[in-house]
Order: structure tokens, then sequence, then C-alpha cells
């Protein structure tokens, strides 16, 4: 078998796969016997003028990528009606071969889609954007290795009237993001990560998210309007951390998914890690050495002698903050919830709505915090009796009496609230949304009756619900905490609003 222009270079030795794109053939490299993958663009696209005017500009930037999870394009050649890729052949499985046996071990899932994630951060690193991830693109080889084919051949491809060959498109279909549905012009990264998210959920489970016999009309809605499953009753096969770390990879707004591969690596792991870690194994166990001999085990005796004290001492300082906490804390509350639909705002210090007396503004602002001391009246000045009636007088300097002095106003000591949220985490699919509210007075008068706004917020920022709790007391240069729990799921973020509250 040969090829029209390569009959010299290359013989072909069989073929590798075909689809609606072109055939992929195995061949070597007569002058240095290397096996190389040759894929023969399909003819009808490589007559194509726009396909052929980018092929060489595509092609020879994909021919940069040098990655030990890429395959590499070794040459590019055009000829008058064919156009050739000359790739590295990779001797193993594609990863769709062995997803048909039902899902992959955890240790293979981790093993395997951390390296697909960093191929990609490489890849995106050079503004080189897939367009095209499917199981049937990643190939694993016989020691583990993960090769990722095809990178940018789609961008070389694209052209309006590929699209109408019937059959041709449903293939990839299933794993396109909503945007290149849409048919949107700016595809990006995150375009990428949509359909990496769509891989790793079918590693997890052995099946494509949507019905194999779904047409395509259908399946294109669902992947615009639906989430790739009932958020209600999420896939047994994958752990719960996981669900977090799929449902964000897919998400229908570009914006809302994870903004790179390296990000979405990292959130990978570390789920991973928390499936992984074994609840019998004690934390003080973690890394410790291998005790082979009794002497060994003799010499360690004092500092386990050392270590039993301070927990017990650390014990007893615990219990006794704690208790002294709980009566602080032990003041009255009464929870009502409202209804009502902003940014993230993590901790927030609102003061009251309605004025207060602070140094500046106070009527007495001259003189100190505290009550004023009553000031003693002067003696009355000695008079002479009077000449006519004999009585006394007073002498004209005292001659107006206290009544006609307006009383000075005596200072009210006035609370000054302060509230805010402390050890918020925000909500997931499997868990609400929590915290603590800490309500502070740090002014120097007792307040009662107050009444506190919480505003649950969702990712986009906006108000959720409210829940309006009431202290029924807060006194001066004390605090009060209660804590907090979201009543749905999916919020990520609490706003703390002081109403009102009475002197």
């Amino acid at each position: 078998m040969t090829l029209p222009g390569l009959e010299e270079k290359y013989e072909i030795l069989r073929t590798l796969g075909e689809g609606g794109m072109g055939v992929v053939y195995l061949a070597v490299q007569k002058r240095i016997e290397r096996k190389v993958a040759i894929k023969s663009i399909a003819p009808y696209l490589a007559r194509d003028p726009a396909v052929r005017e980018r092929f060489t500009a595509e092609a020879a930037v994909l021919a940069r990528l040098n990655h030990p999870n890429i395959v590499t394009l070794y040459d590019y050649i055009e000829e008058e009606n064919a156009l050739y890729l000359i790739m590295e052949y990779v001797e193993g499985q594609p990863l769709s071969d062995l997803l048909q046996a039902g899902p992959l071990p955890l240790e293979l899932i981790q093993r395997y889609f951390s390296q697909v994630l960093e191929a990609f951060a490489y890849a995106h690193e050079q503004n080189i954007v897939h367009r095209d991830i499917k199981p049937s693109n990643i190939m694993i080889t016989a020691g583990g290795r993960v090769k990722v084919l095809d990178f940018g051949v789609a961008r070389i491809l694209q052209t309006d009237h590929s699209l109408t060959r019937t059959g041709m498109r449903l293939g990839t279909l299933m794993y396109m993001s909503p945007e290149q549905i849409k048919g949107m012009r700016e595809i990006d990264r995150r375009s990428d990560i949509y359909s990496l998210g769509l891989v790793l959920y079918e590693m997890f489970t052995g099946r494509s998210p949507y019905p194999p016999d779904i047409g395509e009309f259908d399946l294109s809605m669902k992947i615009v309007q639906e989430p790739i499953f009932d958020l209600s009753h999420p896939p047994a096969e994958i752990p719960a951390q996981l669900i977090e770390v799929i449902l964000r990879a897919t998400e229908k707004e570009p914006n809302f998914r994870y903004q790179n591969c390296e990000e979405f690596l990292k959130d990978f792991q570390a789920a991973l890690s928390g499936t992984k870690r074994s609840p019998t194994l004690p934390p003080t166990q973690i890394g410790a050495p291998d005790i082979g001999s009794q002497t060994s085990k003799k010499k360690q005796m004092p500092w386990i002698w050392i270590g039993g004290v301070a927990a017990v001492i650390l014990l007893g300082s615990g219990w006794y903050i704690w208790n002294r906490t709980r009566q602080t804390q032990s003041t009255d509350y009464i929870a009502d919830t409202s209804s009502q639909k902003d940014t993230t705002l993590m901790a927030l210090r609102d003061s009251l709505r309605q004025p207060t007396y602070t140094a500046q503004d106070s009527p007495q602002s001259k003189q100190p915090q505290s009550p004023p001391l009553k000031a003693t009246p002067p003696p009355p000045t000695p008079v002479k009796p009077s000449a006519t009636t004999g009585k006394k007088t007073t002498t004209d300097k005292n001659k107006s009496s206290s009544a006609d002095t307006p009383a000075q106003p005596q200072y009210q000591p006035k609370p000054v609230l302060q509230a805010e949220i402390q050890n918020f985490k925000e909500g997931t699919l499997i868990q609400k949304a929590k915290g603590m509210l800490v309500l502070r007075n740090v002014g120097d008068g007792d307040a009662a009756s107050v009444k506190v706004a919480v505003h649950f917020l969702n990712k986009k920022g906006e108000i959720q619900y409210t829940d309006i709790l009431t202290f029924s007391s807060v006194k001066a240069g004390d605090y009060v905490s209660h804590p907090i729990q979201a009543r749905e799921n999916g919020i990520k973020s609490l706003r703390v609003e002081i109403l009102s509250s009475t002197p």
C-alpha cells in the first residue's frame, strides 16, 4: 500500500483507524527505520481552500509541542490533493477501550487523569486548544503512560460543511462544550476543561452521562441546558469529594468553571487524597519510624510520658476556656426566618443604623465617659439686715435663682454593636454552608432586643434568602455567638446586617 507523495520516504504497514476526518496508517520511516502514525486528511477536506490555508500555520505550531504526555508531531506534508500529519506511533490502548469493561479503579483514575491534566496544562500554556477531547484520543501505554492524540487537529480541520455529513459529528458531540454547540467563535482552554470533566465522569462510572441512542438535537439541548446528571441523585460510583470537582469542571457558563488545568489538577488531587486517607490509622502513627528493638522502645518511653502529661494539661485548659465561653454565650436568642431575595463578603462588620453617642458628638464631649460628680454649691454670701424691713437679703451677685440656670444633660451610656461571621465554610452539593455569627458590644451601655439579619448569597453574589436573629441582651464589653447553617445548598457567602437594638 502506498500514499500519493509518500512512496519514497514511508512504507505503509496497515490501517490503524478510520473516521470522517481521515484515515490513520501505521508506517515505517525508511531511512531511520522508525515506526510512525500517518494521518491522511480526508480528500474532500484536503481540497478545501480554508483547510489548506490553516494547515501549514497550525501544523507548525503543533510540531513545537514537546511534552511526555502529548503525541509528538514529526512532520506535515502538503500535496496537491492530499494533506498528511506524520506523528509519533504509540503502542497501547485507547481509554475508550478500557472503559468498555466498566469504571476504572481509583488508583488508575488518579494516575491517568493527573497525566492528562498535566498535558493539557502544558498545551494551554502554549495557547493551543484541543477542541476534540474524548476517551478515544487518550492512549494508555503498557507502562501506564498517558499520550494525548490529535492536539489542535480539530482547529486545522474546522470547516462549516464538514458538519453536514450524517453521523460524522455525533461521536464527538457528546464531549463538546456548550459554547461549541452554540457555535461561538472564541473557543478557549475552558472548553477543553468542560470536555475533560466529562472524561473524568466516564472514568468513574464507565459510561457516558448521556444515553447512547439519543438524537443529535436532543443531545445538543441537554449539553446546553442541563447538568450532566441529576443533582439530587449524583452517581453512586463517584466519591462525594469528586462530585464537586466534576460539577465545577462542567459548568455551563465558562466563567464558573476551572479557569486553568493547574487549578483543576490541584482540586482533583486534593479530593482524591481525602477519599484515600485511612480512617483507622491514628494521626500519631502517620510517618512514624519503624521501631524494631525493645531498646528503641524504651528510649521513647520518657517522651510518651511527657506527651501524656502535656495532653492532660491541654485538655484541662481547653475545658476551662470552653466553660467560660459557654457562660458568655448563654444569652437567649429567638430565631425567625423570612424569605427575601452584593458581592462575596466573608467577614462584614456593621454598626447600628440608629445614632449613638460617641466622644465626638456627645453633649458632654469634653467630659469623660463616666457620669460626672455633682458639684458642691458655693456657700451663700453673708448679707446685712435691711434698714427698712429688718430682713436678710442677698447681694445682687446671687440674686438669680438656681431654677433659672438650665440643667446640664446627663451622659447616657450607649451600646455600639459589631457583627461578623467566623469560620465560614461555603456550601457544596453535599454539605450546607455554615459558620459562627459573633455579635460584640464595644460600647459602654447594654443592648437589648438586638435584631441581626444574615443574608445567604449564591455564587453570583445574589441574596438567596435571609434569616433574622433576635438576641435578648448583649452587655457592654461582652459578646454573644450563634452558629449559622444554611437551609439549602449552593450558598457561597454570607452578609450580616444589624437592624435594631434597644439600649
